[in-house]
């Protein structure tokens, strides 16, 4: 696996060039351009801000603050996944042309969806600043977070994007699960909303420990559990490994079923 990573480094132009035509489809003939990445997240933050304060009104300091820095996170696997899953399949001329490790398709989506999410953090930062929230050490964390999504993310995309050419219909399962997942993880909620019985099983979802630990670090303050976040980086590189390996016994077939 590390020698095909190697090899995948080699194409780092093709890559580059993958994440500028990328971007460049993503925000062609927009006017405010790559800050759409942070005002969809921030439309949703208003509905459901608005929801469970005014009509729900549920118990959660800075709700609204609360709800910016786990939407983020949960906007950034939801689209990384959404966008990467038909990747190879929209390629489909390219990959039958141009010989490359075809991971580096999904690869590329995940970086660009990825660049989006760094500057949102960017931007909650200063948010944060200007609400008097002040610099908190704890955001030395940020970078160990990011890091531990992003191979998550990595891992389920080239495999989603290598089934699809087998199954067509994955992409319309995705987007159902995912709408079910995203009331599965602390993102509208924060963990002490789930029951003590439940909880254990919340925390064995690496995503939910990850989004978890935005909340602790930007919001509050708390300093994340280490043994959670340590269990939640072996589980994504386990995922990681899982699913490239899955991807690489169906990497010769993937070609013939374009």
């Amino acid at each position: 696996m590390f020698k095909q990573i190697r090899n995948i480094l080699k194409f780092r132009e093709l890559i580059f060039a993958m994440l500028v035509r990328g971007f460049k489809a993503k925000y062609k003939n927009s006017f405010l351009g790559i800050f759409w990445s942070f005002l969809n997240p921030l439309a949703n933050v208003l509905i459901f801000a608005f929801i469970f304060t005014a009509i729900i009104k549920i118990n959660i300091k800075d709700y609204p603050l609360y709800l910016l820095c786990t939407i983020l996170p949960w906007t950034f696997f939801n689209s990384a996944l959404i966008n990467s899953v038909v990747s190879i399949f929209e390629d489909s001329h390219f990959v039958k042309n141009t010989p490359f490790p075809l991971e580096v398709i999904p690869l590329a989506v995940v970086i660009v969806n990825l660049v989006n999410f760094i500057i949102d953090l960017i931007i909650l930062m200063i948010i944060l600043l200007l609400l008097g929230k002040g610099i908190n050490p704890l955001w030395a964390y940020l970078p160990f977070l990011v890091f531990i999504e992003f191979i998550l993310v990595c891992g389920l995309s080239i495999f989603l994007a290598a089934s699809y050419v087998i199954f067509r219909d994955l992409n319309f399962i995705l987007n159902l699960v995912l709408r079910l997942f995203f009331y599965f993880v602390p993102v509208l909620y924060t963990l002490e909303f789930v029951p003590l019985n439940l909880r254990s099983f919340y925390l064995l979802n690496p995503l939910s420990v990850i989004i978890d630990s935005y909340a602790k670090v930007f919001l509050y303050g708390a300093k994340p559990d280490n043994n959670l976040l340590f269990l939640s980086f072996i589980q994504s590189v386990l995922i990681f490994i899982i699913c490239y390996a899955l991807f690489n016994k169906a990497r010769k077939s993937i070609p013939e079923r374009l």
